[in-house]
């Protein structure tokens, strides 16, 4: 028997349609539906087709489904695997790789140079915008802006990351490097290991705290994470998931589909850079951090708009990216290194005996005088090649009149970008690719088909990193100080295979638990 609602429909329904009965009417409305179904299925399918065969990057080779479509590509990304594929993909497919419709990956080093360097006459290979959009107050950053932006704000960073800056930092970097010794002392002391993913966050938040707003985050002090450390993982999160949503045209319906705790992480992680910039904005004279030279030419305000300085709005932008730059990469690092050194004893020996024989005393070792540790360095170098601090590397786009990479004529609008996961683990340009060994980068002729030019963890060009001797500097002496003072090894109980992590632009680490104890040297 029809209920009241099902009969009031086919009633209004035929007074709609007359000269229609209601089974008439059911019959139209699916055939309207399967018309509709099947037009969007053809269209998906002449999609596809095109995208396989008749797109002008249809010869580059790579996994059927992921050439077809982008979605494999977006579900990858929200998923926080993307590594895992372009390490696999690379390996089958070799060096140039489609990996979706209109991307282009590569692992090689004739990509890095023709993608990132400077070529006199080619507009620049500029940042995917979809991918990388404005802050929420729709001004420019060193890590987002034009060619001509950019250059402005490395010249107002460039100093604090000279050498000579290097040196003014120097007292600051070594002060919380032995502030962390002592709080791993109090960890040493009770017998028990310790997670080290939160101590090394702690001492690198701190150090650039001090560094780029003049005052530390006191996370040492308290012996507890800032909030901000977590607000910048969830925010690059959030960042993956408006990414897929912006490229289906649906960004608006983000702030729904987002889960709860990713809500308004963007707005708490710029929330910290306005709170801190403002407060270093009202210290007078020179601090010694980051920001002294562009005070000088802005303004405490922004306020000199001659061209030369920064606006209110830019140093808060700046100051955003500079903490995330400065903290979870070197952090990443840190704990890479210390997990592939306890990993491998044989290494660890190296490392530590090459440390001990060369200090007698903790003072010894400074910025300047770690300079010259040839198997730290090596170490470092290894760890950036098997964990790069930066291991989604953001796509380029292709200049308009397209643009030569790796001799073929890329058109333009398409996004490349060269994979560091993709390039640092394939066979062809590394040999034991999946093994740590230090050894190779003091002994070049020891794996001598290496691709070493192939190996830039810092890019090239004139967006490399800005601070990447100031990351080394700050890699060296935290490393050599732990190994010197303390003897650490890994707690496999509580720790399986650290390297296996996800990504969302950038490491989220998994806990790292390590035994550590007091050296001989150091009691």
């Amino acid at each position: 028997m029809s209920s009241a609602p099902d009969v009031a429909l086919s009633l209004r329904l035929t007074q709609l349609l007359p000269g229609l009965q209601t089974g008439d009417i059911l019959t139209t409305i699916l055939s309207i539906l399967g018309i509709a179904l099947s037009a969007i299925a053809a269209w998906g399918i002449s999609t596809c087709v095109y995208n396989l065969y008749f797109h002008p990057l249809a010869s580059y080779p790579g996994p059927f489904l992921w050439r077809a479509s982008s979605l494999p590509w977006k579900i990858a990304l929200l998923k926080g695997t993307m590594h895992h594929d372009l390490m696999r993909f690379h390996e089958v497919y070799g060096p140039e790789l489609r990996l979706k419709p209109d991307e282009l990956s590569y692992a090689n080093a004739q990509a890095c140079k023709d993608i990132h360097a400077h070529v006199p006459g080619r507009p620049e290979f500029l940042k995917d915008p979809i991918r990388l959009p404005l802050a929420p107050n729709g001004v420019m950053s060193i890590l987002v802006s034009d060619t001509k932006n950019h250059a402005r704000f490395r010249r107002l960073f460039g100093h604090a990351f000279s050498d000579k800056g290097l040196r003014t930092q120097q007292k600051t970097i070594n002060t919380y490097a032995d502030q962390f010794m002592e709080v791993l002392k109090e960890v040493a002391d009770t017998g028990k290991s310790v997670e080290m993913v939160n101590y090394y966050n702690m001492a690198v938040f701190d150090t650039i705290g001090a560094l780029a707003f003049g005052e530390s985050f006191n996370s040492m002090r308290h012996r507890k994470i800032h909030p901000w450390v977590d607000a910048i993982h969830k925010n690059l999160k959030s960042v993956a998931i408006s990414h897929v949503m912006r490229s289906m045209g649906i960004e608006p319906l983000t702030p729904y589909i987002l889960p709860k705790d990713l809500r308004g992480a963007r707005a708490n992680n710029y929330s910290y850079a306005i709170e801190k910039i403002n407060r270093r904005m009202q210290q007078t004279g020179e601090q010694g951090d980051f920001w002294d030279r562009v005070i000088v030419k802005s303004g405490a305000e922004g306020e000199i708009n001659d061209g030369t300085g920064m606006s209110k709005g830019e140093m808060l932008n700046n100051a955003a990216v500079m903490v995330v730059g400065g903290s979870e990469t070197s952090a990443s690092a840190l704990c890479g290194a210390t997990y592939l050194l306890a990993h491998s004893p044989d290494k660890m020996k190296k490392a530590v005996k090459e440390i001990r024989e060369t200090f007698k005393a903790s003072e010894d070792i400074t910025l300047q005088s770690v300079t010259g540790m040839q198997y730290l360095t090596a170490v470092i170098d290894e760890t950036l090649r098997m964990y790069p601090s930066v291991p989604g590397q953001p796509p380029r786009v292709v200049p308009k009149g397209g643009a030569t990479v790796c001799g073929k004529l890329v058109p333009e609008e398409t996004r490349v970008g060269v994979s560091h996961i993709g390039t640092y683990f394939a066979s062809y340009n590394f040999t034991r690719s999946h093994e740590f060994i230090p050894e190779r980068h003091i002994d070049k002729s020891l794996f001598p088909d290496d691709n070493y030019a192939a190996y830039q963890p810092w890019s090239v060009g004139v967006r490399n990193c800005i601070g990447k001797n100031l990351a080394y500097a700050e890699l060296r002496l935290i490393l050599a100080k732990t190994l010197w003072h303390y003897d650490i090894t890994l707690d496999r109980s509580k720790t399986g295979d650290f390297l296996d992590q996800k990504i969302w632009s950038i490491w989220a680490k998994r806990e790292l638990w390590m035994k550590i104890s007091l050296a001989e040297n150091a009691k």
